[in-house]
């Protein structure tokens, strides 16, 4: 498979009679904007919300955008210092709880690989236990994977609209639910419908989703 994961995803076991859902874990089970915006303040930066994006909205004190090379090191730092410690985007412990009665869940996120541990420490504090995946780049290629080998019915929930995408160009029979709980990021986005098969901004309605 061309997805670049770690672990690499042929360690996965999953029950094939049961349903699969796939889920982030920034912005979908950690709350990373408001956590990464108070990181910031503390290095007397602040982010602008003027794009869906963090090139040229990491701003310095001189209101001067951060570079790309500057962006990755304050990325890097967070994940270092707060990967362990970050809040929960409210009802997502709860409701993955909930639908794992029913379904196979898998945890696939953009972390930097270095990270992996530090996530999973995390995920392991607040009771989440399921298979957890660091994915680089888009995650199309990920899930067709496990859509080839799970062949029964497949759920990807994900706060990236470009995430969303790269799944259904890979798998159009993949049910994707765009999931913004932040409404400055949900403000920012354009076109949330384009793609995805619903829409979210409550853990509750994607459970009313997945199980109606």
């Amino acid at each position: 498979m061309q997805s670049f994961t770690y672990p690499k995803l042929t360690t996965l076991k999953i029950i094939k009679d049961k349903p699969l859902i796939v889920c982030d874990a920034d912005e979908v089970i950690f709350d990373f904007m408001n956590s990464f915006e108070t990181y910031l303040h503390t290095k007397g930066l602040y982010f602008n919300w003027k794009s869906y994006a963090l090139e040229g909205n990491i701003l310095n004190n001189k209101n001067e955008a951060l570079n790309k090379s500057q962006i990755t090191d304050t990325i890097n730092n967070f994940f270092m210092h707060e990967t362990e410690s970050m809040s929960l985007v409210e009802g997502a412990v709860n409701s993955l709880q909930i639908l794992s009665e029913q379904h196979n869940i898998i945890i696939l996120s953009n972390i930097p690989f270095k990270f992996y541990e530090k996530r999973k420490v995390a995920l392991k504090k607040c009771g989440i236990n399921f298979p957890f995946f660091a994915n680089t780049g888009p995650k199309g290629k990920a899930v067709k994977y496990l859509s080839d080998i799970h062949k029964g019915k497949i759920w990807f929930i994900d706060d990236s609209p470009y995430q969303i995408k790269s799944v259904k160009l890979e798998e159009k029979n993949v049910n994707t639910i765009l999931f913004v709980g932040n409404s400055k990021l949900e403000a920012l986005i354009k076109s949330k419908n384009k793609y995805c098969d619903h829409f979210s901004n409550k853990w509750e309605d994607n459970i009313k989703t997945i199980l109606n």
